[in-house]
């Protein structure tokens, strides 16, 4: 499952010059790590599909989406030589392939793999994991959420959220994730009430969980608290959500980020609007 909490960020970590660096770098790194395995020991592997795993999520940080649905292409067909069309892997694979389309704006592609995979039994008992399911669903919420067709993609992120919080628990990683996705959601819907309850419980979850989310996540996190509470008329609490993010932005990356120049933007923009 995407980690939802990353669509609250404000810029992207790509502005940051240290971490564009180091991201291509890694590019590099895995691209001579593979050339030299493929010379080896052949693409026909578990090994090199490891390895594309690993650049298919380097140039997915890189934003480099051509690149990125390349290898997700290479790793389907890969995968599909070594284990056929019914295995796990092979179906992660597909499913990442789907991603890598919609990451490229090829959504009908991206479509044609999820109403493939949403036929599957997925009750039989010797069938692919409920977890290979969930993400399936998911799927096609990130679909639907590409066209804006949120009252399509609601329903399904309720979906998810409610299976988890079942068995998994509400304070389990996966599903403070998909409450975030299903917030967003809610948000986009201009259901503002709606969306803040469900920022505030992944807020207190993030303060137990801190190896969960990143600073950058959270201080996006309280922006969108901030802006839903100034949609729905509570400006004190607004102006405090947005002036603690700000704090936040200032502390850990300084006056001139990216991140800070963005909140200061945020912030003066709001205020003008009480």
């Amino acid at each position: 499952m995407e980690n939802y909490l990353a669509r609250m960020l404000l810029t992207s970590e790509l502005d940051d010059p240290v971490f564009f660096a180091q991201v291509h770098q890694t590019i590099m790194d895995l691209e001579k790590k593979r050339v030299e395995h493929f010379n080896l020991h052949g693409p026909a592997n578990p090994g090199y599909v490891t390895l594309m795993g690993e650049l298919n999520m380097a140039y997915l940080q890189a934003n480099d989406s051509t690149s990125e649905l390349e290898v997700a292409k290479q790793i389907f067909e890969i995968t599909k030589a070594l284990y056929g069309l019914e295995d796990e892997v092979t179906i992660e694979s597909q499913i990442a392939l789907a991603n890598s389309y919609l990451d490229d704006d090829r959504n009908d592609e991206a479509q044609k793999i999820a109403t493939e995979l949403l036929k599957r039994d997925w009750s039989e008992k010797e069938g692919p994991s409920y977890d290979l399911y969930l993400d399936v669903v998911c799927l096609q919420a990130d679909i639907h959420h590409k066209k804006e067709l949120f009252t399509k993609e609601l329903p399904l992120r309720l979906h998810v959220l409610t299976i988890l919080e079942e068995f998994e628990g509400s304070a389990n990683n996966q599903s403070i994730i998909a409450r975030a996705a299903y917030g967003y959601c809610l948000e986009k819907m201009k259901r503002y009430r709606e969306a803040l309850e469900q920022y505030i419980t992944i807020r207190a979850f993030l303060d137990n969980e801190k190896e969960l989310s990143t600073h950058a996540e959270k201080i996006g996190l309280m922006a969108h608290i901030g802006r839903c509470y100034h949609k729905i008329g509570k400006f004190e609490e607004s102006k405090m959500a947005y002036q603690w993010a700000l704090r936040e932005s200032i502390t850990l990356y300084g006056h001139a980020s990216p991140l800070t120049v963005k909140m200061k933007k945020i912030t003066s923009t709001y205020s003008l609007k009480e």
